[in-house]
């Protein structure tokens, strides 16, 4: 099935651009959005055996993330957007590869760590999403949806993979060689393939005029900044990121809590990664097929539930589990629904620009909610009110997509004062 009139179909698609979407997917698995998450909880253990320091104060790098993200993101977007994903994508793995030698170079003291680690922020911005969906854009119309998914899935199976090279490394070399080996996938595997494969289309190759024609249309930026859509796409996603970033760092012990053993939480954990890189792929089948504010509300309303469920003690085991995977799926979506909207609602012609600012609105919550919902828990001494929280961050998230009206039909051409969008069905 086609639409928009492009005269081709996803399977055609998946065809023609299996390399960058092999490409995109493998930058942004072995990128800077898997690597703090997933890797600095365990090189947290290692650092405070070497050198002593609070694992508070190890782990405040991750702030480092997203404001770098706030305050350069658009700037990176804007640098895609004008010489193109190639290029910052290339040489952004290999600086985030020298900012893991970095690390691993000056990291003896603490504010050396603190140096490393923001500068490796800035120079590896390029590894982001924000870089990797431009290719993808720019290849799928049709099946845009499920190429998201498919390629954003790689970051989740990253951080299974983390682990046992991390824990490897740091074995035989210490913690120096667990940076060694962040450094040297991304180096040794990513950029290889993204040489090779990551490419944009040509402008004359063989899809259809009307799909070559979707690359360069869409809003100016100061167009879309006026927009309430704009805005409107920017507070949903990030109370989507606080309500479900800040509970899943929390997610242990708050079953422990309710009398889960230690065991039984940790394979639901297990279950939560796995529905994550799930949640990715089915929310992108289901965009390609459904309004996104309706995808958001299939998603987020049985997590909603399942946090009522969690809330409760004297969890069942297959209630616990059915409900961790429940949020997984969400923290799964999450991704996809931004970038998915943002292409839909302002085009392709200054995407990596205007998503850079989307996502810097999603790290925001995402970066500073785990630490939130840990000094809320100290307050009352519970998990109920975050719980809570995160119940009323998801549904005013589905409340405000359902304002942002039908997708456009097209985008008026010209300058910065041009008019916005025509909605679908419009004459």
């Amino acid at each position: 099935m086609t639409r928009q009139g492009t005269g081709t179909s996803g399977f055609d698609e998946f065809r023609r651009a299996w390399k960058p979407l092999v490409a995109s997917a493998l930058g942004m698995g072995l990128g800077l959005s898997p690597i703090p998450p997933y890797s600095s909880g365990i090189m947290a253990k290692a650092l405070e055996a070497e050198f002593g320091w609070g694992r508070g104060d190890i782990l405040g790098v991750l702030m480092l993330v997203p404001v770098a993200l706030l305050l350069l993101g658009r700037y990176v977007g804007r640098l895609v957007d004008k010489v193109g994903p190639r290029k910052v994508a290339i040489t952004s793995t290999i600086a985030l590869a020298l900012g893991q030698l970095l690390i691993a170079l000056i990291g003896t003291s603490l504010v050396g760590f603190y140096i490393g680690w923001g500068i490796m922020a800035v120079v590896a911005l390029g590894t982001l999403p924000m870089t990797y969906l431009k290719v993808i854009n720019g290849w799928f119309i049709e099946a845009r949806g499920l190429a998201l998914g498919l390629s954003l899935a790689c970051t989740g199976l990253a951080g299974a993979v983390f682990p046992f090279v991390l824990t490897g490394m740091i074995e035989r070399f210490g913690w120096r060689g667990g940076y060694v080996g962040l450094a040297a996938m991304p180096l040794l595997i990513a950029v290889p393939i993204l040489i090779a494969w990551l490419r944009e289309p040509d402008v004359g190759d063989d899809r259809p005029a009307a799909a070559r024609a979707a690359e360069n249309a869409g809003l100016e930026v100061a167009t879309a900044l006026r927009s309430y859509r704009f805005w409107a796409i920017a507070l949903g996603s990030l109370m989507l990121a606080f309500g479900i970033s800040g509970l899943l760092p929390n997610l242990f012990p708050l079953l422990t809590d309710r009398g889960v053993s230690s065991a039984a939480a940790s394979s639901a954990l297990a279950a939560l990664a796995l529905s994550v890189t799930g949640g990715r792929i089915l929310s992108g089948f289901l965009l390609d097929r459904l309004w996104a504010p309706v995808v958001c509300a299939i998603l987020v309303i049985p997590a909603m539930a399942a946090l009522v469920l969690l809330s409760n003690p004297g969890l069942t085991g297959s209630i616990m589990v059915a409900s961790v995977v429940t949020l997984g799926l969400v923290a799964g979506a999450e991704f996809d629904l931004v970038a998915f909207m943002t292409a839909r609602y302002f085009g392709q012609r200054h995407f990596s620009e205007l998503y850079g600012m989307q996502y810097a609105a999603f790290g925001m919550g995402a970066g500073f909610a785990p630490a939130a919902y840990g000094a809320l828990y100290d307050r009352f001494g519970n998990y109920e009110i975050v719980i809570y929280l995160s119940i009323g961050l998801l549904a005013a998230a589905v409340a405000i997509n359902f304002t942002l009206g039908r997708y456009p039909r097209g985008f008026s051409e010209g300058a910065e004062g041009a008019e916005g969008p025509v909605p679908e069905g419009a004459a």
